[in-house]
């Protein structure tokens, strides 16, 4: 099946940038006005779209879910740093401003074409370091995970992993209570609390949820999956 490169973006510098990437490594795009023009039909390798589009992160995860194996490439025009990490949380690929991201496509996009590597990382598995707690509640943490600080938390028999940064400003949420009754983790600092188990925001000032991830617990190893 052909490579389909799917492109969402009004900002014509932006489009103009694009279009250098697309000449110097031999790729076409699709250039679609809406978001509702990508037809099921479809099979998307790339999508590349502006993140202030109106419900971005609701698409996000929809296009997640529907073709994993798509890298999602966003553009950000002015920084916003819990919009950024509600797009990872999503299950985007690449956030970058729009200046610097059609360089790392053009680099992403050479080592794909080349066979050197796949679009979407593999999954990999991490040990974390486990917390002292004889009951439900925090039981380990991955502070020097690349790309965001992890926690893990556990109630009764099952264990939820969790992006341990508040989108809001970014303090650990594993310094925060936690309600094992609800699975409810609450922000030390300002108070926006969020559900362990889908990583869903329950209340502000946080606009967006929280990135989860898969745990495996072996013997009195935990790990997560990321």
């Amino acid at each position: 099946m052909a490579n389909s490169f799917i492109r969402i973006v009004q900002n014509p510098i932006l489009r103009s940038h694009l279009d250098r990437v697309a000449s110097k490594t031999g790729i076409e795009f699709n250039d679609l006005e809406l978001v509702s023009a990508l037809s099921d039909e479809i099979i998307p390798t790339m999508i590349i779209f502006e993140i202030e589009m109106e419900n971005s992160i609701e698409f996000i995860s929809k296009w997640k879910e529907k073709w994993p194996k798509c890298f999602l490439a966003a553009a950000v025009t002015q920084p916003d740093r819990e919009l950024w990490m509600a797009a990872d949380a999503a299950g985007c690929d690449l956030v970058s401003n729009r200046g610097a991201l059609p360089n790392l496509l053009r680099k992403k996009i050479v080592s794909f074409l080349d066979g050197i590597e796949s679009l979407t990382p593999e999954t990999v598995c991490l040990l974390t370091k486990s917390v002292v707690n004889e009951g439900d509640g925090l039981v380990a943490r991955l502070p020097d995970n690349p790309e965001d600080p992890i926690c893990v938390f556990r109630i009764e028999d099952e264990y939820y992993g969790i992006r341990d940064a508040c989108p809001h400003a970014g303090f650990a949420l594993a310094d925060g209570e936690f309600d094992v009754t609800t699975g409810i983790v609450t922000c030390p600092e300002h108070g926006s609390r969020f559900n362990v188990h889908s990583g869903e925001r329950i209340q502000g000032p946080a606009d967006y949820s929280i990135k989860t991830y898969p745990v495996k617990v072996d013997g009195d190893d935990i790990y997560v999956y990321v």
